[in-house]
């Protein structure tokens, strides 16, 4: 039997995030669990590999033309394709490959996972007839039981964490437990896919920003219950995490393998548990690992000390991202119930200044509860503190996502229209898109405007700083050369 597990290509509209890619590590410890079983399985990469971009009208599609992943499916001659869907937002390319391996031979049978099929994952299966199976949670596992099913080893019906058809309806299973012993799993299956495409800069334009580059995911799960946020449906509210021992032996593993140089540590609650991750930084220090590493997903400002910190610098942590989200105290308290006092964030902001360590913050606007005023207090924090400590302003609007609080109260409340489709969901960035969400008190033009209003002022702040740091400048021009010319551009041509 054989499986093969397909990442699809990715569609742009105008004012979504650009293409960047990385390692599909969802299906390489799908993979990994399968190959350790017994299976054969195959990764097709269609997002990164023989990269292609395709303009249709504004909309630009990119990775393998689904002719060619037509060819890929005829030539391999799989019993089951499973396919990736990690963002709502490209759902219909998750689709679109089912529908052509159906074509290919309708007795394949199709799967479907990620965080998407796990909030909705009957409506899902309501939109996509060619898809057989919606996966509800982690897969590694799932996937191992659907393989059984293919076989004639177990009911599908037993199958625990799906979606699928019973006489046409479409029908939950059993929730299937989160994996209790992350340290069971085996590393990604980084030798099925082409590791040089992912890791040299010259392979692939949207790749990573760094050379030899690669994500990591340490830990799963937040206790937290931030309204926007649906890591939860997906990973669970307890925190699960690798022991220090397998994280330090798999680091090792993929400098030692693949001559990594960077990792961005993508753990939705990287320093929750402060002793385990503190053990992980001193066994770094200790055994002289000699790479660098950055938290692109965010950090809790509130479980971070001037030790820790300053560890965390002398283990080869670059910069830092932690999430501050609103300005306002009642905001985050009774709005996104976030959970955290400003003066925490205020005082990692200070602290990341004097210790030289880099850092910025994620900041949302637009929640229903908030005004102008409200969102002007987020926009005026963020701008103090890259004033005064230089930390950088990563603001968004706030999207309601499928499955959070967020979106049932404005589906509720009317604050949000209905049927929402891809696009929307793709071009709800910074200060390119629309935001999404109306209420009595704001329209989405007036928080559009507040954005843009935003950036000119964070970018003013940051030509200034440029300026005075003139070494600083030189040295990001040469490790962030893309982002740089970004940074450039933007700024002249929002003038």
């Amino acid at each position: 039997m054989k499986v093969l597990l397909i990442n699809p290509p990715q569609t742009f509209y105008p004012g979504s995030d650009p293409p960047a890619g990385n390692l599909p590590l969802g299906l390489m410890y799908i993979a990994a669990v399968l190959e350790k079983a017994g299976y054969k399985p195959e990764i097709l990469d269609a997002f990164m590999t023989e990269p292609h971009f395709h303009k249709v009208g504004d909309i630009l599609e990119v990775g393998m033309p689904y002719q060619k992943i037509r060819e890929e499916i005829r030539r391999r001659k799989p019993d089951i394709v499973g396919i990736a869907n990690p963002f709502t937002c490209q759902a219909e390319n998750a689709v679109k490959v089912a529908d052509i391996a159906k074509e290919v031979d309708s007795d394949i049978l199709t799967v479907v996972g990620g965080p998407h099929t796990t909030v909705v994952p009957l409506k899902f299966l309501a939109e996509a007839p060619n898809v057989d199976v919606a996966v509800v949670g982690e897969g590694e596992y799932t996937m191992l039981d659907i393989a059984a099913y293919y076989e004639g080893k177990k009911k599908l019906s037993d199958v625990q964490g799906i979606a699928y058809r019973e006489n046409g309806t479409p029908t939950l299973t059993a929730p299937r437990p989160f994996i209790e012993d992350l340290d069971e799993l085996p590393y990604p299956a980084y030798h099925l896919v082409d590791m040089e495409q992912y890791l040299s800069p010259e392979k692939i334009e949207y790749r990573s920003f760094k050379d030899r580059a690669i994500s990591m995911i340490t830990s799963r799960g937040c206790p937290f219950n931030c309204n926007f946020c649906s890591v939860h449906l997906h990973m669970g509210k307890l925190f699960r995490a690798h022991s220090p021992e397998y994280v330090i032996a798999h680091i090792e593993y993929v400098i030692a393998k693949y001559r990594v140089k960077t990792i961005f540590f993508e753990d939705d609650n990287l320093t929750l548990d402060k002793k385990r991750f503190e053990t992980i930084c001193d066994k770094m220090i200790e055994k002289g690992i000699r790479f660098k590493w950055e938290t692109p997903n965010g950090i809790r400002a509130d479980y971070l000390t001037r030790e820790l910190l300053r560890k965390m610098q002398r283990s080869g942590c670059q910069s830092i991202i932690f999430a501050i989200e609103s300005g306002d105290q009642y905001i985050l308290d009774n709005i996104i119930q976030k959970s955290l006092k400003l003066d925490d964030a205020i005082r990692v902001a200070k602290t990341c200044r004097e210790i030289g360590l880099s850092a910025s913050a994620f900041y949302i606007i637009g929640f229903p509860g908030e005004k102008r005023e409200n969102m002007m207090k987020t926009v005026n924090l963020a701008l103090r503190l890259k004033r005064e400590y230089d930390l950088g302003m990563l603001l968004h609007v706030a999207t309601p996502l499928y499955g959070t609080r967020l979106y049932e109260e404005c589906r509720d409340k009317g604050f949000v229209r209905e049927n929402l489709t891809s696009r929307d969901f793709a071009t709800v960035r910074q200060t390119h898109g629309m935001p999404l969400i109306r209420t009595d008190d704001f329209t989405p033009a007036e928080v559009k405007e507040i954005a843009i209003q935003a950036f000119k002022a964070y970018k003013r702040l940051s030509l200034i700083n440029y300026m005075k740091n003139p070494r600083k400048t030189v040295k990001a021009a040469l490790s962030y050369p893309k982002i740089v010319t970004k940074f450039i551009n933007d700024y002249i041509g929002r003038q």
